[in-house]
């Protein structure tokens, strides 16, 4: 007999992920059992194969079921399950003898992708909000994927809301995908099949990555292949052939910007005596003269043109100049502020969005911020060491941080070097292993919330299913913590979370709060904007908030870090000891580390190292050989897969497996954080995990 669904919800994906689907959950007996695309939103708007498979986490047997607590040493996976007053008795007694001994700072609070699209259910905000009525915490001060990027921007145009609405692709007759993999790495829900759209309208779509990614085999007319951490010398080689043959727009560049006649005298050779043409790009980018320059040719005349960066290309040494170069593309173009063109900037989610409150969170004044990139050196040197805090607990909520920062090793042993580690998760990660105390936590089905996605709408997520096991929710963990700590009112504001965010709803944009949870979709006004199109229609009404008003091509403000005050090509050639170019992109079934650990994902599993048949049969490797793979941090032994999908000289590795460490200190499971450094670009301090130099050889298991 077949069993009548119980109920249909409105449910959105509340991951650390670029699009914030609007999806259906459809229930039966209390289970999820299917996954769908929610049928009231916009045509172009899809779910992906990671949101489908919510049920495979929400209902897994690996789920976190209890509190547990370490019996053994950290990372020795033993642990016995314990009450929940026992848990938080614990926690509260241990952060009130740190606070009472080494002060509120001497906590190092991780919050990051475990939930961060709701207003409510938002691991960042709600592990801010604790800790800063706690009295104060060390936390981070930028995220693993763009702070070169955000960094730089707000000296380029004083703010980062310079993206721009999928729909305005309509209009763009080029668009250039450098970097950016959005087949495979959800920018949003919408921009994907826009790009589609315009390839089988006959527009070109280049694609410029050192891999032939799934972008490429979907979407690109051209692919243009790239030695990795070398795109800038590409994007000064297209600028010379724009300012060389007449191309350029100085017109608008005069108008519009600041510095872009210094610019153009180092890219033409003027300052230094190197012109930066497409012969001399050649030798460092390995991208064919005559590519680049058809490139320049094709972009200088088909307008709009849409260049959107991805975050690739600035996670590498250097890379805060990538996105200084992009701009400077597209304001030599003129397709800033303009339809179907591109600010060079980030453009996923960089536009404001209907108004729907979030989560406060109080200012204090004892809230010290690391770069998120060397919080394993804070924790392991202190202040000896010239950092601001002697971290002496970590507090981990929805992170995992000891697999996803780079340096495995080194993360182990600043864990190793704390007295006290609380996470709260949902399954036994890397990171919970090195916990001296795991709290099982709900999905983002088992509670209700408001999820603000990539695009211009706000979508609610209904409670699907009651929370399974002993799981609660991080805000009924911090309640309950706070209340033993002396400010439970503080935290809670003597509200549950259904009635915040009844508070949020009576307070926003939306009039019909009955047919937005009916519907789940509550739709913004314009879906043609394009991010600085104010700046570029009125510039003298409307000036961005830099010192000129204008793009600032040349920052003298920038050049107080110590670096150029104009985009330079800071490109870091491999040591000859360790050869070849790692990267390390985004898998398109996981979210990060999220689902290493699921049945369903095996099948897809492509946890193998990518290289070039060229390169393989010089080192006398075959195809499934196994192949030992080593960096200053450390040493992989992991199978190959030679093909023709990458360029010669660099090597790929799809980041987010779980670390698997054999005695020797030898990664197994793929880990590509066991090869990375901690040592940031500069002066962003932002991640580098696409500038990873090592040796390969054939495994020996002798």
């Amino acid at each position: 007999m077949v069993q009548k669904l119980e109920k249909t919800v409105p449910v959105s994906c509340n991951k650390d992920c670029g699009g914030g689907c609007a999806l259906l959950a459809q229930v039966q007996n209390g289970k999820i059992v299917k996954i769908t695309d929610n049928p009231l939103i916009d045509e172009h708007m899809k779910g992906c194969i990671r949101g489908y498979h919510v049920p495979d986490t929400v209902h897994s047997e690996l789920r976190l079921k209890r509190p547990l607590l370490n019996t053994g040493s950290r990372g020795s996976g033993e642990f016995k399950e314990i009450a929940w007053e026992e848990a938080f008795s614990r926690i509260s007694e241990k952060l009130g003898e740190i606070r009472e001994t080494h002060g509120c700072e001497s906590v190092l609070a991780f919050n990051g992708s475990g939930s961060c699209r709701g207003a409510f259910h938002h691991t960042n905000l709600q592990t801010q909000r604790f800790f800063s009525l706690f009295g104060g915490f060390t936390g981070r001060n930028d995220s693993y994927s763009n702070a070169a990027a955000g960094y730089v921007e707000k000296f380029l145009f004083g703010t980062r809301m310079v993206g721009l609405d999928p729909p305005t692709l309509e209009h763009s007759r080029l668009i250039i995908l450098w970097g950016a993999n959005p087949s495979s790495v959800r920018f949003s829900s919408r921009i994907e099949s826009w790009l589609h759209k315009r390839k089988d309208d006959g527009i070109p779509v280049v694609v410029i990555d050192p891999r032939r990614s799934r972008t490429v085999r979907k979407l690109a007319t051209q692919w243009i292949p790239i030695q990795p951490g070398t795109d800038t010398a590409m994007m000064a080689a297209v600028l010379h052939v724009l300012l060389e043959e007449g191309y350029a727009d100085l017109e608008f560049a005069e108008k519009y910007t600041i510095g872009f006649d210094d610019l153009s005298s180092y890219i033409l050779g003027r300052t230094d005596g190197i012109p930066k043409d497409p012969e001399w790009a050649e030798g460092i980018c390995g991208v064919p003269a005559e590519t680049i320059t058809h490139l320049a040719r094709t972009y200088g005349t088909e307008k709009p043109a849409a260049l959107l960066p991805g975050f690739s290309i600035q996670r590498i040494l250097g890379g805060e100049e990538t996105y200084r170069f992009a701009t400077a593309l597209q304001a030599a173009t003129g397709n800033i502020g303009r339809v179907g063109g591109s600010s060079g900037g980030e453009f996923k989610g960089m536009l404001p969005i209907p108004y729907f409150p979030q989560l406060p969170v109080p200012e204090t004044s004892a809230f010290v911020r690391l770069p998120v990139y060397t919080w394993p050196d804070a924790v392991l040197e202190g202040k000896d060491g010239g950092y601001p805090t002697d971290i002496r607990a970590i507090y981990n909520v929805g992170t995992n941080y000891l697999n996803q920062g780079s340096d495995i090793k080194k993360n182990i042993r600043a864990f190793n070097s704390v007295e006290w580690v609380v996470t709260q998760d949902y399954f036994m990660t890397p990171t919970a292993r090195y916990s001296d105390i795991v709290l099982p936590v709900t999905t983002c089905f088992e509670r209700e919330d408001v999820v603000f996605p990539a695009d211009n709408y706000l979508f609610y997520s209904g409670k699907a299913i009651d929370p399974l096991y002993e799981t609660k929710n991080d805000y009924e963990i911090f309640c309950e913590l706070s209340e033993r700590l002396g400010f439970g009112s503080d935290f809670s504001e003597n509200r549950t979370s259904e009635q915040w965010l009844e508070k949020f709803m009576a307070e926003s944009d939306i009039e019909d709060t009955d047919r937005f949870k009916t519907t789940g979709i509550f739709k913004g006004n314009d879906h043609h904007r394009t991010g600085l199109s104010d700046f570029i229609a009125k510039p003298q009404e409307n000036p961005l908030d830099t010192p000129s008003g204008k793009i600032e091509i040349r920052s003298q403000a920038y050049a107080k870090t110590g670096f150029s005050p104009i985009p330079e090509c800071r490109i870091t050639a491999p040591p000859k000891d360790h050869p070849f170019r790692m990267i390390t992109p985004h898998a398109r079934f996981r979210v990060n580390s999220q689902n290493s650990n699921l049945k369903w994902i095996e099948p897809f599993n492509a946890d193998r190292l990518q290289m070039s048949l060229r390169d393989g049969e010089e080192l006398g490797i075959s195809q499934g050989d196994r192949v030992r793979v080593s960096s200053p941090e450390g040493a992989m032994d992991i199978e190959v897969n030679l093909s023709d999908d990458i360029i010669r000289g660099a090597v790929s590795l799809l980041q987010g497996s779980w670390t698997v460490m054999d005695e020797s200190g030898v990664e197994k499971g793929g880990a590509a954080n066991m090869l990375t450094s901690t040592t940031p670009t500069m002066p962003s301090q932002g991640a580098r995990t696409h500038s990873v130099f090592v040796r390969i050889g054939k495994y020996n298991a002798n």
